[in-house]
């Protein structure tokens, strides 16, 4: 191998590569089925035809190893003499090179593309990788200066080499040089830009043309090349077109004809190293070495912009008008229709709602958790189904590092990894990364560490100086790395989330000024989650254009569910904006938007407040709590005192009442923030009557330990569990999140309790839980456990986890089913007692 000095100096003029290996031999009447076999057999006309392009005036000559891989010998049953037949292949040309006079000369290990392409199945990324890598072994160790990976017709296999490449000890600089058909794309459809960006990752020193035709129809390939590219351009035509004479290929471009084409280009597109192919011989590279000896290549054109691509199209990240699109159709947490296709095995709808999708969106964000499946399998089957059919480039939305690297495999284009974090303080982050690392994927990292989410400006930015150091520590650039910021919903009344659209804004200004080259992502839809459908389209709208303006790059959406900003009511903007911002000088702006989204009527299942003169006090305090009005509630309470005992208005008034509430939720028709106001109204209306209570005490009707499982640092869920139980008489023991079995057993053990309430919105979570399970009931406990989460199915609870425990095992669809769980375990433990 070469000094690093020589390498820099290999780019002060356009360097000569060598013409055709195969057509020398074959003239020296030695071309046979295997020529690599001739590094064994005649080394000295091997060495021949190095010199013979050296004396013509080549900087660079190929090792004679086009065919050298296991997969190419073992057609000759040669597959055992890949080492000894490409280290070989290289001493010889290291011999000659060494031996030329005159100025350096170098040699570059040759690597083709083998007979198998892999996204059409032939053969799986990881054998490929082997095999590339087991020949690049070979020919480092016999001297080479560079690998030229040639003649690319899949991307897929061009990052296989390349990937194989990276993982050598020694590192050795790579050249591509991809064919293109005269139909003006690769052999698969792949346009140049696709496979330009597929290989970028890698930092290849040279990209550019090989074979398949002559100089002249390379022409606008390469005027895009120096237009578009920030490599240096390769560029090697073989002698015109194949012509077949008496059953062989022959090419008739003469020297004189091809010289002057390729000088005229090495001249106008400003190329680094320019040869021949198929039919060239010294004589082809002996003039273009005379007319080109003065030129200098055009290095380091404006850098790339970051890009990800599918097998045929290349989309840049940076899109102007922003932002890079993201279809959440594709998400079986985003949408039913793709969740209930995949439970049905209906592979090929999938596939056609990823096509659909693509039409109006730059990625598929792709997510398949599903519970009781093999996610990894599921991955298999539908990018095995969508590759040739989608030209959209994919996201991989999952937690489960075997089915990244799956797509990943399959994938022949640049891919998005989303997502890592900082919740075990990096030891996943760091084995994501690394497969980024291998398979140029770009990667979303969320804002979450070891205490949680980052839901504070301070937080958010943080953790973003942590992953930024992380993934910059693999040489990763900047622009290849996405920040989720999070988003969470301002539709739920939880006091805590009330400024996070704000805080979320917050730190996407402050990115895009610290870290220019550094994307931004948000999943945008979540933070309308809970609103009517109408109000989710109008907040989602005007929180993307919020968040358009702070800087945010891409967003995961789906284009149907946002309406055109210059298309919202101007008043609608305005509450939305007041609710973004926290905004509460005129009222509470959630309040304020959800009045106006049903024009000042209020949603089914509330109390209009002037018709309540006339009614029964038990018929008031119902209505007060339907409404969530603590206003007047002492009154009524008094009222009701008169002839009625504070237990009959809690069993007969008030639950049924907050279980008409209940209902209401469940069916869809009264949002969250409603019904966590009714909570409040309960509880207050049950702290009027607690002095008149025995013991002026309300008694606790229950107590339940809630935990977000070990792995996941989800929360918000269990904490809306949290308000509606505390709200209604239940003790609870809120442990928090990433809560281990044991943790929990110890609650179990330090505190009286009816349940235990298991959360989690992770795929993964659901295996936790399995376990959580079986070590509870093999520490004696059998309280009833209370399962919920977005991963969750009635089926899965009922057919996996129940089996596995000794007690009760509850499905809570959502936060108020939880509430009505615990009543049905409360009350019916309180039946036993009487009895």
């Amino acid at each position: 191998m070469t000094s690093d000095k020589a390498m820099k100096d290999i780019f002060k003029r356009t360097q000569i590569l060598d013409g055709a290996m195969g057509t020398s031999l074959a003239k020296l009447g030695l071309a046979s089925g295997c020529n690599e076999e001739l590094n064994l057999s005649q080394p000295d006309a091997v060495g021949m035809v190095h010199r013979d392009y050296l004396l013509a005036g080549a900087d660079i000559i190929t090792t004679n190893t086009f065919g050298g891989s296991r997969i190419g010998l073992a057609d000759y049953g040669l597959a055992e003499k890949v080492r000894e037949i490409n280290l070989a292949a290289a001493k010889i040309a290291r011999d000659a090179a060494d031996s030329a006079l005159g100025k350096k000369r170098f040699v570059a290990g040759d690597i083709g593309p083998t007979s198998k392409l892999p996204t059409l199945g032939h053969i799986a990324f990881d054998d490929l990788f082997e095999a590339y890598r087991e020949q690049m072994n070979a020919l480092v160790d016999g001297g080479v200066d560079i690998i030229i990976i040639e003649t690319c017709q899949d991307p897929l296999q061009t990052k296989a080499a390349l990937a194989a490449l990276s993982s050598l000890s020694a590192k050795v600089p790579a050249m591509v040089s991809v064919t293109v058909q005269n139909t003006g794309t690769m052999l698969l459809g792949t346009e140049l830009a696709a496979a330009l960006s597929s290989i970028l990752p890698y930092r290849p020193i040279a990209f550019g043309l090989n074979c398949a035709v002559g100089p002249r129809d390379m022409e606008e390939h390469l005027s895009y090349l120096q237009a578009c590219s920030s490599l240096p351009i390769l560029c090697q035509p073989n002698a015109g077109l194949p012509q077949i004479k008496d059953g062989l290929a022959t090419y008739d471009m003469s020297p004189e004809e091809f010289s002057d084409i390729l000088s005229d280009f090495v001249e106008r597109f400003g190329i680094a190293f320019a040869g021949g192919c198929c039919g060239t011989t010294p004589e082809h590279i002996n003039l273009l070495a005379q007319k080109i000896k003065d030129a200098v290549p055009v290095i380091g054109r404006t850098p790339m912009r970051s890009s990800v691509s599918s097998l045929f199209s290349a989309y840049d990240l940076a899109q102007e008008p922003r932002p890079f699109i993201v279809a959440e159709q594709t998400n079986v947490n985003g949408s039913k229709k793709f969740r209930d296709l995949l439970i049905a095995n209906d592979f090929e709808a999938l596939s056609e709602v990823a096509r659909d999708a693509g039409r109006s969106s730059h990625a598929l964000d792709i997510c398949l958790a599903t519970p009781a499946r093999a996610e990894a399998e599921d991955f298999k089957r539908l990018i095995k189904n969508l590759v040739l059919k989608v030209d959209c480039p994919v996201m991989i939305d999952s937690t489960d590092e075997k089915s990244v690297e799956w797509a990943l495999g399959l994938l022949p284009g640049r891919s998005i990894i989303n997502s890592i974090n900082l919740e075990d303080g990096g030891e996943k982050a760091n084995r994501l990364i690394a497969l980024a690392k291998k398979y140029g994927a770009c990667l979303v990292a969320l804002v979450i560490d070891e205490q949680g989410m980052g839901k504070t400006f301070e937080r958010k930015m943080e953790i973003v100086g942590r992953i930024v150091r992380l993934v910059g520590s693999y040489g990763i650039d900047l622009g290849d790395l996405m920040i989720d910021t999070l988003t969470f919903t301002l539709a739920s009344g939880d006091k805590e989330l009330k400024g996070a659209g704000k805080e979320t804004l917050r730190a996407i200004a402050a990115i895009k000024e610290k870290y220019p080259d550094l994307k931004t992502i948000l999943g945008v839809s979540n933070i309308s989650y809970g609103l009517p459908p109408q109000g989710r389209k109008y907040l989602t709208s005007v929180f993307l254009n919020r968040a358009l303006s702070a800087g945010l790059d891409a967003a995961i959406i789906n284009p149907k569910k946002i309406v055109p900003f210059d298309k919202i009511p101007e008043k609608m903007i305005s509450m939305c904006t007041r609710l973004i911002d926290d905004d509460d000088c005129c009222g509470d702006p959630l309040a304020a938007l959800l009045a106006t989204l049903g024009n000042g009527v209020v949603p089914t299942g509330r109390a209009n407040l002037n018709e309540l003169a006339d009614v029964s006090p038990a018929e008031k305090l119902a209505a007060c709590v339907a409404d969530g009005r603590k206003s007047g509630l002492g009154a009524v309470i008094e009222e009701l005192l008169c002839g009625s005992t504070p237990t009959e208005i809690i069993n007969g008034i008030l639950l049924p009442a907050m279980e008409r509430v209940g209902g209401s939720f469940s069916a869809g028709k009264l949002p969250l923030p409603f019904v966590l106001e009714s909570a409040e109204t309960m509880r207050a209306a049950i702290d009027l009557l607690s002095p008149y209570m025995k013991d002026s005490k309300v008694a606790v009707k229950g107590a339940i330990a809630l935990a977000t499982v070990r792995g996941d640092v989800h929360d918000i869920g269990k904490n809306l569990v949290d308000a509606i139980l505390s709200n209604n008489g239940y003790q609870v023991y809120n442990l928090g999140i990433k809560q281990s079995a044991a943790a929990i057993i110890d609650a179990v053990k330090k505190n009286q309790l009816d349940a235990i309430g298991l959360s989690g919105l992770l795929v993964s979570s659901t295996e936790v839980m399995r376990e959580d399970l079986a070590t509870f009931r093999d520490n004696g406990i059998n309280i009833p456990v209370l399962c919920g989460g977005a991963a969750l199915t009635r089926d899965f609870v009922e057919s996996v986890l129940r089996p596995v425990y000794a007690g009760e095992v509850h499905y809570c669809k959502d936060a108020f089913d939880g509430f009505r769980k615990m009543e049905t375990i409360t009350s019916h433990k309180r039946a036993l007692k009487d009895a």
